[in-house]
Formats: structure tokens, sequence, C-alpha cells
């Protein structure tokens, strides 16, 4: 009997800290919430230092220009930031293209030689069959197949 009444303290005990946990969030910084509301403005948090340390009109004023200033400063160095990301975003595709270019450099060199060795009809031939093949790979990865029976000999 003891067992059992100790193992259901502990489940509710458990169970009482797991329902806690999930209710955390519905006060704070999750939820439909957005960024600009969660914040205190300059004058809340100035309200509320006031009332916590009774702050006088003037230390008031002073704190609450104060919090202005920092919070100028705060969204500047947010849009700085967002200025940088849209730069690494532009030279990610600067990049890429590049990469891109190179890549189609080298394919049409490779098939140059390979076309001396081969001859120009089994290249066209070649160029066909590596064309459905690619399709056939984005028509997978589309899919969602990408990777899945890649071993497996097809059956026509």
């Amino acid at each position: 009997m003891k067992k059992v009444a100790l193992m259901a303290l502990v489940a509710i005990f458990t169970l009482s800290f797991s329902l806690t946990a999930q209710n955390k969030g519905d006060k704070g910084r999750s939820g439909s919430r957005g960024m600009s509301e969660m914040r205190w403005t300059a004058k809340d948090r100035a309200e509320t230092m006031t009332k916590q340390l009774e702050l006088t009109a003037d230390q008031k004023a002073k704190v609450e220009a104060l919090f202005e200033k920092q919070d100028a400063k705060r969204k500047e160095q947010v849009a700085k930031q967002q200025e940088k990301r849209a730069e690494m975003t532009q030279d990610r595709a600067e990049r890429r293209a590049e990469m891109m270019e190179l890549r189609n450099k080298a394919v049409a060199e490779n098939d140059a030689e390979l076309e001396k060795i081969i001859g120009k009809e089994k290249m066209e031939q070649w160029k066909t069959y590596r064309d459905e093949q690619m399709k056939k790979m984005r028509n997978r990865a589309s899919s969602g197949q990408r990777g899945m029976n890649r071993n497996v000999p097809k059956t026509n």
C-alpha cells in the first residue's frame, strides 16, 4: 500500500512540473505577441524603477531619458544587423552564381575533351542520357524521394 501511495505521489509531482513548464511560455516571451509588445517602453521601465527605488521626479525623468537613448541605440544596432544580413544574402547569391559559372565552364571543358575521345555521335548520346538522368533526379527530389530506391534496378 505504501508503494502505491508513493508511486502516486511521484506521478502527481512529475505531472505538476511538466504542466508548470508548459504554462510558463504563456506568460512571457512566447505566444502570438510580437517583439514590440513584449518590450517595456522606456516610460514603463522608469515607472517600475521609480516604484521599486522610490526615485524623485527628477531622477525618474533622467532615467526615462537614458532608457529612451538606449532604446534608440538598440534600434540602430538592429537595423545595422538587418543590413548586414541582407548583404550576406546578396553575397551568397553572387557567390552561388559565380560557382555555377565555374561549374558550367568545367563541364564544357570536360565535355570537349570527352568528345575528342568518344566522337561527336556518342557524345550526343551521352548528353541525352545525362539530361534524362538529371530530370529523373530532379523529379525525385521534388517529390520527396531523394535517395530512396537508389540501388534498386527498375523494371520496364
